[in-house]
Order: C-alpha cells, then structure tokens, then sequence
C-alpha cells in the first residue's frame, strides 16, 4: 500500500505546484484588490499543501516530483495568449475556475481508486480538493 500512499502524495504535490504557478502566471495582471487577495490567500493555501505532501514524501522515504518544465511552460504560455485578448477579472476568474475543475476532477477520481490506508494521506488528498472547491467559489463574484 505504501505504493499507493506515494502515487497520491506525488498527485498532489504536483498538483498544488501546477496551482502555485497558474496563479502566480495571472497575479500580476490581476487589477483588483480583492481579486488579487483571493488569489494571493490561493497560492497560501497550495504552498501549505505542497509542504505537507513533501513532509509526507519524505517520512516515506521519497522526494517529491515537481510538474515538468514542459507542463508549466504550455500552463504559462495558454494564461498569457489568453489574458492578452481579455484581461479582464472576468476571464482571469473564468480561467482560474477551469484550473480548479480539472483539479477537482483529477482530485476525486484519485481519491476513489486510493487503496491505501493512511488517514494523513486520504486527509491531504481531501484538502486538496476542498482547496479547489473553495477556490472555484472564490472566483464566481469576479465572472
């Protein structure tokens, strides 16, 4: 099961770091306070993920996977072509919202093929996308 218990913890690091970055691509294009607060309070939140999944990691014995160059490079590039035609709060909240889906998409179903028994884990994996969840309402007042 240990196996299991790494295949998640690496699912989340990498997925708080891919949220980590997607935000920080949009955050300097971001004119609205209470916006870029919300935003800044998001990539709080998945820093403090990914430490807990690195701890986790590392207590098993394992360093965490970071998302590949390409992955961050293709998420940076897709943020800047479209917040070049609009970058209102309205897209930039739209697109933070997809992000998140996805996230929580990707989140549930490894949640429901985890074999594992580690409670610290299956909790982690379960902040991650109440995380997401919470982010998603977050960003529907600035549509």
């Amino acid at each position: 099961m240990e196996l299991k218990d790494i295949e998640l913890l690496q699912f989340i690091h990498k997925t708080a770091q891919m949220g980590i970055s997607g935000l920080q691509t949009v955050e300097g294009r971001i004119h609205s306070r209470n916006m870029l607060q919300a935003v800044k309070g998001q990539i709080s939140e998945y820093q403090s993920i990914a430490k807990d999944a690195t701890n986790l990691l590392q207590k098993k014995g394992e360093q965490p996977v970071n998302p590949s160059k390409f992955a961050l490079l293709s998420s940076e590039l897709m943020s800047a072509v479209k917040t070049i035609t609009d970058p209102s709060a309205s897209k930039i909240a739209e697109m933070v919202i997809q992000g998140n889906n996805m996230g929580i998409t990707k989140g549930i179903k490894h949640l429901h093929d985890y074999a594992g028994n580690d409670c610290q884990v299956r909790a982690l994996a379960e902040r991650l996308v109440q995380t997401e969840q919470n982010n998603v309402e977050q960003m529907k007042p600035f549509l």
